[in-house]
């Protein structure tokens, strides 16, 4: 039995990838790559299409719309930081998402959690290593003296444009890693990576392995923008370098992720540490004519990797049954030999039966969608656009058809009587929020 948990999210990873479209020799299927040594859950689903309505899923292991909705995590939510704290476990998490911060409450439960949200975040964006790219050996030496002048910051913000919202997977591997050895087992770390979230720009080597060395930070944040407000400006090249950086985001971030997984190996404590590797959703590129997050429950949006390591033995029976990311907390306390707490809204795969459906929802200034999905269905209760919808999914592809099939009662009656529960309260700035925040959350498309 595991003593250890590694939780390790990648925001916007989507299942499919962009791995075999791409013309770069030194392409891999990283997914494949990272389940050399673990299981691979097939059909493994988020709860809503975006950062908001799935995290509750995974750190708190309920649905997220409840306890009031999209927002801070309320104090009635259990967390699975605090159950595992209580329980013994040295706790600790590092991320940047805003929307993940200490704003948020998603810092309580933990001894260690380090978001990465102050006043000086614009400026830790520019410096070594976190996004500045200091390539001569002489340069190199001064900033390790002055920690960079203000003259080079000025330098880089001209020559790079507008800096990441976000720091590097780099500082989040190194802290993870320094965090690590500074830690007792046992241990609960979470390491939430940014560096796939668009705008993506990954370091110059990873921009050179793909031939996209031409295309600037600024050109990539104006993309974007405009992918999510009025894609038709953008040309299809355009188009296909976001892509392509988003393939190169990939491969760079699971770099970094090999280099904690090697640190525990060479360390002693991969065989103790239960290893999860997931996603909160996906992201589109064109299909359904879309991009970006839109709030609908397609596959390209909530069906997410999910990979462990170290796995008790009835997971290897469940890797091709519909798991949704509700399980993750349930899962990690069954692997430590924890009772599962009643408010825990997910299953264990493989002990418990398994599911007929994986539902998800979201939420806009408290109009809801909810969605239930069956290996054969999707249906979208359609709040804010104030319609219902029916997928048939048997043929591969989501054909729209009547919402009333008799087949697809399951999970109709799933999204009715979800509908019938929800009270929701939009609330997701309520109260003071720092500028920085707001303005790294419209940086990175959420505003």
């Amino acid at each position: 039995m595991v003593e250890n948990v590694l939780l390790v999210t990648v925001d916007s990873l989507r299942t499919d990838r962009f791995g075999q479209d791409s013309s770069a020799e030194s392409a891999t299927n990283n997914t494949e790559m990272a389940a050399r040594d673990g299981l691979s859950f097939k059909r493994t689903f988020a709860t809503g299409p975006g950062t908001t309505p799935s995290f509750p899923a995974m750190l708190t292991g309920t649905l997220p719309l409840s306890y009031g909705g999209l927002g801070p995590l309320t104090d009635e939510r259990p967390r699975i930081s605090t159950e595992l704290q209580t329980a013994g476990l040295t706790t600790g998490g590092f991320q940047c998402n805003p929307f993940l911060s200490n704003h948020f409450n998603y810092d309580i439960g933990y001894d260690t959690f380090e978001d990465y949200q102050n006043p000086l975040m614009g400026i830790a964006t520019k410096i070594f290593p976190r996004g500045i790219e200091i390539n001569n050996p002489k340069l190199r030496r001064i900033d390790d003296a002055l920690h960079i002048t203000d003259a080079i910051k000025k330098s880089y913000q001209l020559v790079k444009g507008k800096p990441r919202p976000y720091v590097s997977a780099e500082v989040i591997t190194n802290d993870t890693i320094e965090w690590l050895d500074k830690t007792d087992q046992p241990f609960f770390c979470w390491t939430h990576y940014m560096d796939v979230h668009h705008p993506c720009f990954p370091p110059e080597e990873y921009r050179e392995r793909y031939d996209i060395t031409d295309v600037t930070q600024t050109d990539v944040s104006e993309w974007y923008s405009a992918l999510l407000r009025d894609p038709e400006t953008l040309s299809q090249a355009e188009i296909n370098n976001l892509k392509t950086l988003y393939e190169a985001a990939i491969e760079y971030t699971f770099d970094q992720i090999d280099r904690i997984v090697t640190h525990l190996k060479d360390t002693d404590q991969y065989d103790d540490t239960l290893i999860i590797l997931t996603s909160d959703h996906g992201e589109l590129f064109g299909e359904y004519g879309q991009y970006g997050k839109p709030e609908r429950m397609y596959d390209e949006l909530l069906h997410v990797p999910l990979i462990i390591e170290n796995s008790p033995g009835h997971l290897e029976s469940a890797t091709n049954e519909l798991v949704s990311l509700l399980d993750v907390p349930p899962l990690i306390h069954d692997a430590l030999g924890l009772d599962v707490p009643a408010e825990y809204e997910g299953r264990i795969p493989g002990k418990d039966d398994p599911r007929e459906f994986v539902m998800a929802e979201h939420e806009v200034e408290g109009d809801v969608i909810v969605g239930a999905r069956s290996e054969d269905w999707l249906y979208e209760g359609d709040e804010i656009h104030d319609e219902h919808r029916l997928f048939d999914l048997r043929d591969g592809d989501f054909e729209q058809v009547d919402r009333e099939h008799p087949d697809a009662a399951t999970v109709r009656e799933a999204v009715l009587a979800r509908l019938d529960e929800l009270d929701v309260e939009a609330k997701y700035l309520q109260g003071d929020v720092e500028t920085d925040v707001e303005d790294r959350l419209e940086d990175l498309g959420y505003l």
